[in-house]
């Protein structure tokens, strides 16, 4: 039965399995998907991985360990093994593969459909008008300059507020989040990590009275249009 479904591979940067985001992206995906996941870090010791941090001038991506503890790498460490990731679901059947990381990649190299989701959050909001300012939540402190810089290169006018997806259980942080959204008049907001969770999407938009876009929900359902789930 499992070998006629559509075989989608979900790519995270950190570890798989992503227990906190993919069981809500699976519901929307729906029953008739098999879903396959890889991470980047898979198999790595702490060693290991504390070798592929950022350093000076590096451009940082936060992700999740198995254990669920957060670890900050750096893209140039990480990019050759989401590639390596990409062919080998490839190569195991997955007709789809998807990254679980809103960063921004170059051209990555797939032979079958792969989907990326900074590219998803970009075609829908250039495809959207709003009142205000676009609001965007990056998850840390060091994070602020590169996301700000990254979505005015974009052609957008920012308001970037740092918050951790694996810190998000944290009232007081997520009401000073909104605060400043709000206080900056942002009219929509970006949750820009995949970590973020629709528990957050949905307290922030009660907040902060503004629609919030999670991308691991959109990216779902765009897999869900491709499948014809």
């Amino acid at each position: 039965m499992s070998a006629l479904r559509p075989v989608v591979g979900l790519i995270t940067i950190g570890q798989s399995p992503r227990v906190d985001v993919v069981p809500d992206m699976a519901e929307l995906i729906g029953p008739g998907v098999e879903i396959r996941e890889a991470g980047a870090l898979d198999g790595l010791g702490r060693p290991q991985i504390d070798a592929l941090a950022p350093g000076p001038g590096d451009d940082i991506f936060v992700t999740r360990l198995a254990d669920g503890a957060p670890v900050f790498v750096a893209k140039r460490h990480i990019t050759p093994r989401v590639v390596a990731k990409v062919a080998e679901l490839e190569r195991g059947g997955a007709t789809l593969t998807a990254l679980l990381c809103t960063g921004t990649f170059e051209r990555l190299a797939a032979s079958r459909t792969l989907l990326q989701p900074q590219q998803v959050l970009l075609g829908v909001l250039r495809g959207m008008r709003w009142p205000g300012r676009l609001g965007v939540l990056t998850p840390s402190v060091p994070h602020v300059p590169q996301t700000q810089a990254r979505w005015r290169a974009d052609g957008f006018d920012p308001v970037v507020v740092p918050l951790s997806p694996y810190d998000e259980e944290d009232p007081a942080a997520l009401v000073r989040a909104a605060d400043l959204l709000r206080a900056a008049g942002a009219g929509l907001v970006v949750l820009d990590c995949i970590g973020f969770r629709r528990k957050t999407k949905s307290e922030l938009q009660g907040l902060t009275g503004a629609p919030v876009l999670l991308a691991s929900l959109l990216v779902a359902r765009v897999i869900a249009e491709i499948c014809g789930a």
